[in-house]
C-alpha cells in the first residue's frame, strides 16, 4: 500500500502499546500480485455486500462497483469515507449497521433445525 493515507490509516489501527511489527515476509508480494477477487463476483451464487468507500486511495471504487455489477445477487453500499476511515469513529458504525442491515435480511434468525435425539 503506497497511498498517502495508507501507512498513517494501517497504523490507527495497531493499538497503543502494541509490539506490532509493521511488516511482511517477501513471499507475500507474490499472492498479492495475483489478487483479483472481483473476478470471479458473477460466480456468486449467494447474496453479498459491497461496502465500497467512494475516496479509497488502497482499493479504487471503480473496478470494485464494475465487480459488483456482476454479482447476481450483488448488493452496494458507498460511503464518502477513505479506506481506512471507516474502521473507526462514525463511518465504523455506519458500516456496522449497514452490515448488520444485510445480515438480517439474508440470515434467517430462529430456532435451530434438526434434531436434537
Amino acid at each position: 500500500m503506497t497511498a498517502p493515507d495508507a501507512e498513517p490509516g494501517y497504523l490507527a489501527l495497531v493499538p497503543a502499546g502494541s509490539d506490532f511489527r509493521n511488516e511482511v515476509v517477501a513471499r507475500a508480494a507474490f499472492d498479492i500480485l495475483r489478487y483479483r477477487p472481483g473476478r470471479r463476483a458473477s460466480r456468486i451464487e449467494v447474496p453479498i455486500l459491497f461496502a465500497v468507500c467512494e475516496t479509497d486511495s488502497v482499493a479504487p471504487a471503480g473496478p470494485t462497483l464494475r465487480s459488483a455489477a456482476t454479482a447476481p445477487r450483488g448488493e452496494v453500499v458507498t460511503y464518502a469515507d477513505g479506506h481506512f476511515a471507516i474502521y473507526s469513529g462514525d463511518a465504523f458504525e455506519r458500516v456496522v449497521r449497514d452490515q448488520l442491515a444485510f445480515l438480517g435480511r439474508h440470515v434467517p434468525v430462529g430456532p435451530a433445525t434438526g434434531s436434537s435425539d
